[in-house]
């Protein structure tokens, strides 16, 4: 691998994974510091990741870290459902005995990983993550729609960005001892946990669309009730 793309695959992990904060500066110098790839392959990985609307670009001020916000997560959840709720369909028209076994190991791997926990990064967290990716994955692969499905993987990373911030932003240990600690739980575990992911296997098991993208659509809801529950006063 070259060290363009080596120095674009480790940035670009970093900031999916907020190893470095939304709204960061990315000062060249100091990614070369911190990294040890050179000026030009860094130059070259922002320019890559200002594309994919990971980083942005001002001039005079040089390059910062994408921010995240209740709006863009709202425009993220409307793309990714317009994209999704199609695949899905097609998958489930589409889907045969493979398609059905494969979702059904997902579904089973998902079901033994633990839940992140809010606030803590954890080993299991990353790999109830990957399962969770691997799930998600599984119930759209028989769609046979390259392009749509490189539009939800694009959705989908830009997501991932969003809910490693909920998950372990610098306030969520605090707020889960406040007032509303109780009812930020219950919408992580609401969120988080294997059932409503089983529910969803059964529509698309027992081929009923309309069932399972209505399913879905509320699952893809959850994650801003997440945000907002957290962050109410961006909710506006």
């Amino acid at each position: 691998m070259s060290q363009t793309n080596s120095a674009y695959e480790t940035l670009r992990r970093a900031l999916l994974d907020c190893d470095i904060a939304p709204g960061a500066p990315l000062a060249i110098s100091s990614l070369k510091a911190r990294f040890g790839f050179g000026w030009t392959p860094l130059r070259e990985a922002l320019s890559r990741l200002e594309a994919e609307s990971l980083v942005t670009f001002e001039k005079n001020k040089g390059y910062r870290v994408a921010p995240v916000s209740v709006a863009g997560l709202k425009d993220l959840q409307l793309a990714r459902t317009a994209v999704e709720t199609t695949l899905f369909t097609r998958s489930i028209a589409r889907g045969g005995d493979k398609w059905e076994a494969d979702l059904v190991a997902a579904h089973y791997l998902l079901a033994q990983a633990s839940p992140p926990t809010p606030g803590a990064v954890t080993a299991e967290g990353f790999l109830w993550e990957e399962r969770h990716d691997a799930f998600h994955a599984a119930l759209l692969s028989a769609a046979d729609a390259p392009w749509l499905a490189h539009l939800a993987r694009q959705t989908s990373d830009q997501l991932h960005r969003h809910h490693r911030f909920i998950l372990n932003g610098a306030d969520v240990a605090e707020q889960l001892g406040g007032k509303q600690g109780q009812r930020i739980r219950d919408v992580f575990a609401r969120t988080l946990g294997i059932a409503h992911h089983t529910r969803l296997m059964d529509a698309a098991l027992a081929r009923d669309p309309v069932a399972a993208t209505r399913l879905l659509e509320k699952h893809i809801g959850f994650t801003l009730a997440v945000y907002e529950v957290l962050w109410p006063e961006n909710g506006e």
